[in-house]
């Protein structure tokens, strides 16, 4: 029972996260910049910051309790989750969207669960349990590949009436792999910090905080370093662009609402999947982030044809397409059949 309710969490939080940037189709007069400045502030510190005080009024007093060094994991954690966030910015921008986030999703996945796995439970790498996690894995990377090609497909049939200049420079190629890369360890990091800092969740019972405010009790910290780079990322970007008027116009109020609702989004998924893997247990963090990453690939795909993103484009688009989200799902029945086999 706790098992089923550890996965109906996992998904309701999938669900959550894939559909946290809809808002962003109704804020159609402001930039990249203000989106997602707006959002961080949301995300990364006001709404964890908030709901974690009205959970545990004794926080900082927790804070204090951690030990000096994974005090310094959680803050070094969430400085390169933030970093991994610009980087991720970077990739889109040097090598697309479709291989940018196939290689960030693919290296978070991976390693989000391998870490943990092999640092914490390198009995369980070479086992049954072991082994239906990498099929899950290897099936949803197959997934990305086929989702970013079809992508591609679908970019190339709608511009196939448009003479494009295309400039082939490798050098230029390479260092948008390694920000894609670097954004996906940065994703697949966050869930390791969750995981390697477990004891934090002891220490908070300890000091009074029920079992769902202790598995999220390490996230407004976290978040809040990863803010730190992020945020000067879209500073920047707001001084480079002088785009600061934009907050001028009458409609600043309730795109600020948009973005409030992405950040509510975000931890409200966030949280319920903490939550989620702490109901596993032990290997929490191995079996749950798969399933959940997957899940929001899937969720978000979903919105995709919802919102006819995949209209017109193709049918070899469309195929590929539809059999990456049946190896999605092929990846979730797999990684929920291993949480059965701990």
């Amino acid at each position: 029972m706790t098992t089923i309710l550890a996965l109906s969490l996992i998904f309701l939080a999938g669900i959550l996260n894939g559909s946290f940037a809809l808002p962003t189709k109704y804020i159609t007069r402001w930039k990249f910049e203000h989106i997602w400045l707006n959002f961080s502030f949301w995300g990364f510190v006001i709404v964890p910051w908030l709901i974690m005080l009205y959970l545990v009024p004794q926080i900082l007093q927790i804070y204090t309790r951690i030990t000096p060094f994974l005090l310094l994991v959680i803050m070094a954690g969430g400085l390169f989750y933030g970093a991994g966030q610009v980087c991720f910015a970077f990739a889109l921008d040097i090598i697309g969207i479709g291989l940018g986030f196939a290689i960030n999703l693919g290296v978070g996945i991976i390693l989000g669960f391998a870490m943990p796995l092999i640092i914490q439970h390198p009995d369980k790498v070479f086992t049954k349990f072991g082994l239906l996690i990498a099929i899950g894995a290897m099936l949803t990377v197959a997934g990305l590949v086929l989702a970013s090609r079809a992508g591609k497909l679908r970019d190339q049939y709608k511009l196939k009436n448009v003479i494009a200049k295309i400039v082939n420079n490798k050098k230029s190629n390479f260092l948008g792999i390694m920000f894609a890369v670097m954004s996906g360890i940065s994703s697949a990091s966050q869930n390791f910090v969750f995981s390697y800092t477990h004891s934090v969740q002891d220490l908070a019972i300890t000091l009074g905080a029920t079992s769902f405010a202790a598995a999220n009790v390490l996230w407004p910290l976290y978040l809040l370093f990863g803010f730190i780079p992020y945020a000067s990322y879209m500073f920047y970007l707001h001084y480079k662009h002088g785009s600061f008027n934009a907050y001028h116009q009458r409609h600043t109020v309730r795109y600020c609402l948009f973005t409030m609702l992405m950040g509510i989004l975000t931890c409200c998924s966030l949280f319920l999947y903490a939550k989620a893997s702490q109901l596993i247990g032990a290997l929490g963090p191995v079996i749950g982030w798969p399933i959940f990453m997957v899940v929001v690939i899937i969720v978000s795909s979903l919105w995709g044809w919802r919102f006819n993103e995949w209209q017109d484009c193709g049918a070899k688009a469309k195929s590929s397409m539809g059999l990456a989200l049946v190896l999605f799902i092929l990846a979730v029945i797999v990684l929920g059949y291993s949480s059965i086999q701990v």
